[in-house]
Parts: C-alpha cells; sequence; structure tokens
C-alpha cells in the first residue's frame, strides 16, 4: 500500500510560459492518466515525441519528466532515475522554482522505494525550498501539498503512521484552497489515510477514507490510484471477513494487475488476493497468485538492484580515479617516499574498511550464541529446558551447511530441532534478534564471505554461481541478502578484495 508523490505535478505548470502549453498539457494529462494504463509502449512513444517537439528547456524537461514517470511504474528505477537527472541538468540554472520542485520531489520518491532514506530526506529538502520561492499562490499550494504529501510517504515507510497522518491533514489543507484541479491530489491523500488507518487496525476508519477516495476519481478512467484503492478497500473486508465484499473488489484490482505495467501495484494486489483466498480457502488460487507475486517481486528487486549496483560501481571508479589523480600530483611534485606513503595509507585504508565489515558480520554472528537477556514476554512461555533443547540444535545447525539447501523452510528447521514452528520462531527472535528468512541469510552470507576469504579462487565466481553455492534461489535475492549484510554488493565488495 505504498503512495508516491509526483502524481499528475503537470497540472502546477499552468503558472509558466510555453510555446503551447495547453495543447501540450493535454496530451500530457491524456498520456499518463489514459493511455499509460491500457498501452504502456505507445505512452512511452507519445512521451519521446512530446520531447523531439519541444523547443524550449522547460518542456523538454517535462517530456523528460512524463518519461522517467511511465519508466518506474514499470519498475524501471535506473532509466526513470536516469530520465530525472537529465530533467535536473536542463533546469539547473533556470530560476524554475516550480519544474525544481516537481525533479525533485520524483527523485524523492525514487529513493525512498530503493529505501535510500537518506537522499530522499535530502530530496524533499531541496523540493520544499524550491516552494518557499514560488509566487504564484495556488502553484506553491499545489507543490507544497505534495511534497508533505511524500514526506508522509517516507513517515509511512518507517512505520511512523500518526506523525504521516499529520502531514496528510497539512497536505490536503494545502490542496483545499485551491479552486480547480484538486480532485486528484485530494483522491491520492484519502488513500493514504486510509492505509495509515488500515495500518493502525481501524478498518473502518479506513474504509471511510477509502470510499472518499473512490467518490473524487468518479469521474476518471480506471488507473494506477484506484487499483491502490480497490486493493485497499479488499484488504479492509478481508480483515472484517466479509468475503462476498471482498470478492467483489478483488475482481475489480485482477482486471487492473492484467492491463497495468506498474509493478508495485500489481504487487499489492497479488498479495491482497492471496489472504483472499486463503480466507476461501481456495489453494489452487493462492498457489497461482503466489507464482504470479514471486515473478513480480524479483522483477522489482532485480531492477533496484541494477540501478543500486550501478551506483555503487560508479562511486568506486570515482574513487579510484581520485585516488589516481592525487598520486600523479604526488609523483609530479617529486618524492618517492611520500608517494610509498600514501600508497600504503590507501591501501591500509581501504583493507581496513573491508575487514571491518567482515568483522562486524563475524561478531554478530558470535553473539547469535549467546542469550539475550532481553528477551520478550514470549519466550517465557516456553518451559526452559525446551529452549535449551532448541538452542542446542540451532548450535549445531549452525556450524553445519544445512542452512545452503535451498529447501531450509521453518518448518523443516522445527522439526529437525524437535519443536514446533511457533516455538522455534519465538526462539531466534529472542535470541536472534532476526525473523527466521534473515536470520538463514545472515548464516548463508558469512558463510560464503569467509570462503571468498579463504579460497582465492571464488573471487574469480560470476554472482549467479556464488548465488547457487550459497542456497539462494536467485541472483537478485542473494544480491538484496549480501547487500544488506554487508552495505555494499556482492560485485563491489569483490573488488575491494581483489585490491587488498
Amino acid at each position: 500500500m505504498k503512495s508516491i508523490l509526483f502524481i499528475l505535478l503537470f497540472l502546477a505548470s499552468f503558472a509558466l510560459p510555453a510555446q503551447n502549453r495547453d495543447d501540450f498539457n493535454k496530451v500530457y494529462s491524456k498520456t499518463y492518466i489514459k493511455i499509460s494504463h491500457n498501452d504502456f509502449k505507445k505512452a512511452m512513444s507519445i512521451a519521446d515525441s512530446l520531447y523531439s517537439a519541444s523547443e524550449e528547456p522547460y518542456f523538454k524537461a517535462k517530456s523528460l519528466m512524463l518519461s522517467a514517470t511511465l519508466l518506474q511504474e514499470a519498475g524501471e528505477v535506473k532509466k526513470a532515475v536516469d530520465y530525472a537527472s537529465k530533467a535536473e541538468e536542463i533546469c539547473e540554472n533556470s530560476n524554475d522554482h516550480v519544474q525544481s520542485a516537481e525533479i525533485y520531489g520524483f527523485l524523492a520518491t525514487q529513493y525512498r522505494r530503493l529505501k535510500l532514506y537518506d537522499q530522499s530526506i535530502s530530496y524533499i529538502q531541496k523540493a520544499s525550498e524550491q516552494a518557499g520561492y514560488i509566487e504564484d499562490t495556488n502553484v506553491r499550494n499545489t507543490i507544497t501539498g505534495l511534497i508533505m504529501q511524500e514526506h508522509a510517504n517516507y513517515e509511512i515507510d518507517q512505520k511512523n503512521y500518526k506523525k504521516a497522518i499529520l502531514l496528510i491533514e497539512k497536505s490536503q489543507a494545502c490542496f483545499i484552497k485551491n479552486k480547480a484541479n484538486k480532485e486528484l491530489f485530494l483522491a491520492s491523500n484519502e488513500r493514504l489515510l486510509a492505509d495509515c488507518l488500515y495500518y493502525l487496525t481501524e478498518y473502518d476508519a479506513s474504509l471511510h477514507h477509502y470510499t472518499t477516495a473512490l467518490k473524487l476519481l468518479n469521474k476518471f478512467p480506471d488507473n494506477f490510484l484506484k487499483g491502490f484503492i480497490y486493493n485497499g478497500i479488499s484488504a479492509v473486508y478481508i480483515k472484517k471477513r466479509n468475503i462476498k465484499e471482498a470478492k467483489n473488489y478483488i475482481n475489480l484490482t485482477q482486471k487492473i494487475a492484467e492491463k497495468t505495467q506498474y509493478l508495485d501495484l500489481k504487487k499489492e494486489i497479488y498479495k491482497t488476493s492471496q489472504e483472499y483466498y486463503i480466507l476461501e480457502h481456495n489453494i489452487e488460487k493462492f498457489s497461482q497468485l503466489k507464482k504470479k507475486e514471486d515473478v513480480i517481486s524479483e522483477a522489482i528487486s532485480e531492477k533496484k538492484n541494477t540501478f543500486i549496483n550501478s551506483e555503487q560501481t560508479k562511486l568506486l571508479d570515482t574513487n579510484k580515479t581520485l585516488h589516481q589523480n592525487n598520486l600523479f600530483l604526488i609523483l609530479a611534485s617529486g618524492g618517492t617516499l611520500t608517494l610509498l606513503g600514501i600508497l600504503s595509507f590507501f591501501y591500509y585504508k581501504k583493507s581496513n574498511l573491508v575487514k571491518s565489515k567482515i568483522s562486524q558480520l563475524e561478531s554478530s554472528l558470535k553473539n547469535m550464541t549467546k542469550v539475550n537477556r532481553k528477551t520478550t514476554e514470549n519466550i517465557k512461555t516456553i518451559k526452559p529446558h525446551v529452549e535449551k533443547k532448541i538452542l542446542k540444535k540451532l548450535e549445531v545447525f549452525e556450524n553445519s551447511e544445512m542452512f545452503l539447501k535451498k529447501n531450509v523452510s521453518l518448518s523443516a528447521l522445527a522439526t529437525y530441532c524437535d519443536t514446533n514452528t511457533k516455538y522455534l520462531s519465538i526462539v531466534i527472535n529472542a535470541h536472534k534478534q532476526k525473523d527466521f528468512n534473515n536470520y538463514i541469510n545472515e548464516l548463508r552470507i558469512k558463510h560464503l564471505v569467509n570462503k571468498i576469504r579463504t579460497e582465492p579462487q571464488y573471487l574469480k565466481y560470476k554472482i549467479v554461481s556464488l548465488a547457487e553455492l550459497a542456497g539462494f534461489s536467485t541472483q537478485s535475492k542473494f544480491i538484496e541478502a549480501f547487500k544488506k549484510e554487508m552495505v555494499v554488493t556482492p560485485s563491489v565488495f569483490i573488488k575491494s578484495l581483489e585490491k587488498i
């Protein structure tokens, strides 16, 4: 149940001069709201044509942002950020505060979706600064409202739902001040309020706001926003165990899922639909949708990892170039001993950075075996001798290589530990401070890092081979787990080791 900042920012452009502003905005609006939902390729083609036909920098940047928005909905994060960055370059030397705020807002959304929250907040602040310079009151209200909306999304990601609600209410106040072009903005906020209330288990209030959002969208065709709202209503009815009403909205969401290229929306629809079919005891349908969700999740994860890996590689290459330039200057000025000292420093610094992360991982895993004194109340429900027996079994498990098996599961490990899944989960949560999946992933990454360090041939392996050896079912899941434990991706980590 995620939202996006950049919903129809083009409406703010009416305050700016243009070669043919009205015609441009009509094409832009139709492409984004209607055509993209039914024919993604056609929408992208129109966006490219708008760019080619544009003469003024403003319209070139606007066209690039349309492409960026369409691409992010298709999960093409890297391409979306690339297009937005080009638009940012075009606006760099202009005093177009509206367009700058729009671009910064878009980038804030992308970095939030990538879970790069520091960058996201940085762009939110940049967007807010630009909004303060906008003279037209209506435009300033719209932009400020959207920035607050994105900030609310950030707080939702942090599970600060009450703080998010306050931001949404402030955003709503900004939109209400405008006399026209506000239904979509208000509907988006109503949907966000409904999401927050759903997470706070206030289901009746959540349903009220979802319904309000739908009423505001009456005159609009089916689009991604309606898809999220239908999905939210389905989720509420599932929680209320109202199968009949849930089914009606599940049917609506699945029609949208078949047409849309918006991967995040597809994923949410498939997840909610699975909950419905569990309620209906339809295992066959549940399995079909689980497979669909896995395919979409894999695609999203792969595209995100491609972007992150690309950015980290750029950073590594930039640092390498800077080091080479520094060394050249030192050499040119003479002083062989100084050069050797600098080389030693860089070697020592990089070596220590990698070793430090490895040491942290090893320390974390050693601490797994220690009893955590701050156990939860749940652990008290397990008899001490049962808890001790499970911990001993887990110690044997950790010292084996059974965690490398692809089919390792909570139920399989529970059987191995002579216990049930409930007790095993409680013990893992209390003593390892992780859920089952993260516990297994950390064991796998630690095992692989040790292999890479002690057996040089592993440095030559392809990422897909390393993923296989570590027990991961897909390359993207491996990269995601590796980055979570080691901060960098496997390829960047291996490059760092090769330079030591």
